[in-house]
């Protein structure tokens, strides 16, 4: 029994450290947008939210482009280079309508994170480094906010998905992981792929249409093998530039009171030399849906019509 006390006594000694640890770790971050990167391409990107979530707000996009390599950054808008581009998403606050806030910068200097820190993210989250283990996760919401100063004064956002993307082109017999970017894949919609599935597997509900269904639902998606980005369309924009759009072949797995994260932008269309200029943000929005005036048919609609929304630049 005395053995026992003091094991119970040692336990309660270790768990306010155990909790001092715990908040640390879950403490938010913070990356300032610079005026002038040193060493990366800023593009900044406002998508309207109206017609596609019929509401009328909009996601502002924050697209970083790194080469692979230092001595490459001249040849970052080259669409045949390698890069990484780490996109931030800013996207807006449905309760106050107000997606930034005014903060005072020196009391967050302690949570600041640089440049190298978002390249170490990068490689922890596109599989880069061969002597880590890895898990599902590989994107973050509400973990780091964006800052950016307006004059003399300083803003964060008050919602944020921060993700990651390695643009690797070459033919697609070679290997496209999860969070690849790859324009030289051979095209196939999200129709075409449903099609495919079936007549593999008749007995399964094909994963990018099991919106709404949750973890108590029997679902055979073999969610770390197959999870990839396809190569939907070419796309000509109106100032004869070429982009090319993009889906997630993923399923929706989580509990309805948890957002639905690994999705994040599901659909989105890609610019080389300029980064992701619209998407979708489905994870977010159809968790919010009671605050929409659209429903889950829409939603449905949506994923299957491939709809994305727009920069209003293109």
């Amino acid at each position: 029994m005395r053995q026992f006390i003091n094991h119970k006594s040692k336990f309660w000694l270790f768990l306010p450290l155990l909790f001092v640890t715990v908040n640390l770790s879950a403490k938010v971050k913070y990356f300032i947008i610079p005026d002038k990167p040193a060493d990366y391409v800023i593009n900044e990107y406002k998508l309207p939210t109206a017609e596609l979530y019929g509401v009328n707000e909009h996601v502002e996009l924050f697209c970083l482009t790194f080469p692979v390599l230092k001595s490459q950054k001249q040849n970052v808008e080259n669409p045949h280079t390698d890069c990484n581009l780490v996109l931030l998403s800013v996207l807006p606050d449905l309760e106050t309508n107000s997606n930034w806030m005014e903060i005072n910068i020196d009391s967050l200097k302690s949570d600041i994170i640089t440049d190298s820190n978002l390249k170490r993210l990068f490689n922890l989250n596109t599989f880069s480094e061969f002597d880590q283990k890895y898990g599902a996760k590989t994107k973050y919401f509400d973990e780091y906010q964006v800052i950016k100063k307006r004059g003399n004064k300083y803003f964060t956002s008050k919602h944020c998905l921060i993700q990651f993307f390695a643009i690797r082109n070459r033919p697609s017999v070679f290997q496209n992981i999860f969070g690849t970017i790859n324009i030289e894949q051979e095209p196939i919609s999200i129709i075409e792929m449903e099609q495919l599935f079936k007549k593999r597997y008749p007995q399964s509900k094909f994963p990018v249409y099991t919106i709404g269904d949750t973890p108590y639902d029997y679902n055979s998606f073999d969610f770390l093998r197959d999870r990839k980005e396809y190569l939907s369309k070419v796309i000509k924009l109106k100032n004869n530039e070429v982009a090319y759009q993009f889906w997630t072949f993923t399923d929706w797995h989580e509990h309805l009171h948890n957002y639905e994260l690994e999705r994040g932008i599901d659909r989105f269309v890609y610019l080389p030399g300029k980064g992701i200029i619209g998407g979708s943000f489905d994870f977010y929005f159809y968790f919010n849906r009671k605050k929409l005036p659209i429903k889950y048919t829409d939603f449905l609609n949506n994923i299957k019509e491939e709809r994305v929304m727009m920069a209003d630049t293109y």
